[in-house]
């Protein structure tokens, strides 16, 4: 009747056959149904708003309806639960069974095409595709959504860095998990596999990921087999579980996962249409509340939500997580530097001030960052990962004002800038106190000042420069410093360059002192008794 009533209100708005039927899909016949009662009753929209549903069934019969009824319509509701509880069972058993009970007099069974096509409506309609052709506890999909997040700088309101948004879902029960990572680069796609993993609380025994480099590789240039790569490879055999890429040009593999990432564009990236985010962190917050809500308050097609599915059928078939997450670990060789930090990844990490100039070995994890001495743990930090140039600082690592180590205190900075003069103490001072907070990185640009623009010119530029900013009352930053520097040195009025001293030509020896002994000629000529 839904039809039926489509085509009325279309007709009452003054719509012509041609653009019903195009809109609706239906044929002119239905369409010329409709305007025969539209005249009989002379009905306005203003009446067709008071129309009862009794008026449509009256006078547009279904005859559909009526062959339905002489049918034994199949629970098929609870055939799909059969189907889904049991991998074993076909649906010609099913078929078998439902044909095999009397029917009451009149009523007719459906032949197997018929009850297939009946149960094939059903499953579709009810959202159980995924239930009936997956296994529960059995397979877990993982892949890249395509659009990415912008991550803005706090300071300039920039975009830092676009977050790529890693998506997994068990496509039995839907159960979803998303968290958004700097890069697609293989530390992040191992840390958000362990994330997975520690957020479902139990081990699937296979995983599906999409053709990405970072899982698999073409071991020949012209074969379509992919191999998984080592460090991938690494992480399943921790947990004991089983690679098995989806297949080139076989875009139904990966369908469980491309509708996972259709869900988390429009029910968790579309709540985010006009929020900013400034770290990782706040947007993994986000993320996380988003994802909660689609898995444990939205309820799917038959009542239940993602979360009591996965409890009820997915998480007693899988296996226990390990006592020990998995931990990727790398090891660097670094060397201190004045500033008692090392640098590794764009980020630097405090040690004790008495390892200035020494080379110590760090072991990295994605959350930790360790530097050991001659296999002696010397220094902990939580591994920085984002913005770049960042300090890890342990105020205990810092030498005293007094300090023999070779580590750069205030009072030494001072003191070389000293010998520029007094604007470029003051300048020094600034950049000093400007990172009172973030002492390390405060004498690292002061060493960087005077060591390396301290050169420039020949060293006749810098104590100008600094006077200037002084004068200005501009930052005191490196960049500002190097090109007003530029500025001085290019304003300078340019020296003549000294002139070439040519020579007299011949000189007149008629009037030479009599003392002065000239040799002749034959003197410089061979001869055989020299």
């Amino acid at each position: 009747m839904a039809e039926f009533k489509e085509i009325m209100a279309m007709r009452l708005e003054g719509k012509s056959y041609d653009a019903i039927a195009s809109a609706l899909g239906c044929s002119n016949r239905d369409i010329a149904r409709v305007i025969d009662v539209i005249n009989a009753y002379d009905i306005t929209a203003e009446a067709f708003a008071g129309l009862s549903p009794e008026f449509f069934d009256e006078h547009f019969p279904d005859g559909r309806r009526a062959r339905k009824a002489a049918y034994v319509q199949p629970d098929y509701k609870a055939l799909a639960d059969k189907l889904a509880k049991n991998k074993h069972l076909t649906r010609f058993m099913l078929w078998e069974k439902y044909y095999s009970l009397p029917a009451e007099p009149g009523m007719v069974k459906y032949q197997y095409a018929q009850f297939c096509n009946g149960l094939a409506a059903y499953i579709k309609t009810h959202g159980l595709t995924e239930v009936i052709d997956h296994e529960p506890g059995e397979e877990l999909y993982v892949d890249w959504a395509g659009d990415k997040v912008a991550i803005e700088d706090p300071a300039t309101g920039k975009t830092a860095f676009r977050a790529s948004i890693f998506v997994a879902v068990c496509p039995y029960s839907g159960m979803l998990f998303a968290k958004a990572a700097r890069n697609e680069k293989m530390d992040n796609w191992i840390d958000c596999h362990v994330a997975t993993l520690d957020y479902l609380g139990a081990l699937p025994a296979i995983i599906v990921p999409d053709n990405a480099s970072t899982a698999t590789y073409r071991p020949k240039k012209n074969s379509s087999y992919r191999a998984i790569t080592d460090r991938y490879a690494d992480f399943a055999a921790y947990y004991d579980i089983l690679i098995v890429p989806t297949r080139p040009g076989k875009p139904r593999d990966k369908a469980a996962v491309e509708r996972a990432v259709q869900t988390v564009y429009s029910l968790v990236l579309g709540y985010f249409d006009q929020q900013r985010f400034y770290s990782l962190e706040e947007l993994n917050e986000a993320i996380a509340e988003r994802i909660d809500d689609i898995n444990e308050v939205r309820q799917r097609s038959d009542g239940l939500t993602r979360r009591e599915l996965f409890d009820a059928d997915e998480r007693p078939l899988m296996r226990a997580l390990p006592q020990d997450r998995f931990t990727e670990v790398l090891w660097r060789s670094l060397k201190v530097d004045r500033s008692w930090h090392v640098t590794c990844d764009y980020q630097y990490y405090s040690v004790p001030f008495t390892l200035v100039g020494k080379t110590v070995r760090a072991r990295l994890t994605h959350s930790t960052v360790s530097i050991f001495y001659l296999d002696q743990l010397v220094a902990e930090h939580p591994r920085l990962h984002g913005f770049r140039y960042r300090y890890s600082s342990d105020p205990t690592h810092s030498p005293d004002g007094h300090s023999t180590s070779k580590a750069y205190t205030r009072d030494e900075l001072l003191s070389w800038a000293s010998s520029y003069g007094t604007a470029t103490i003051a300048v020094i001072k600034k950049v000093l106190d400007r990172y009172a907070t973030a002492v390390p990185k405060g004498m690292k640009q002061a060493s960087l000042i005077l060591a390396s623009l301290g050169k420039r010119h020949n060293g006749t530029t810098l104590e100008p420069a600094c006077q200037y900013i002084l004068d200005h009352e501009l930052a005191p930053a490196r960049s500002v410093i190097q090109r007003v520097q530029s500025s001085i040195n290019h304003n300078r009025p340019a020296t003549k360059a000294p002139q070439t001293q040519h020579s007299p030509g011949p000189i007149d020896i008629t009037g030479l002192e009599s003392e002065v002994f000239i040799r002749s000629a034959e003197h410089f000529t061979n001869r055989k008794d020299a």
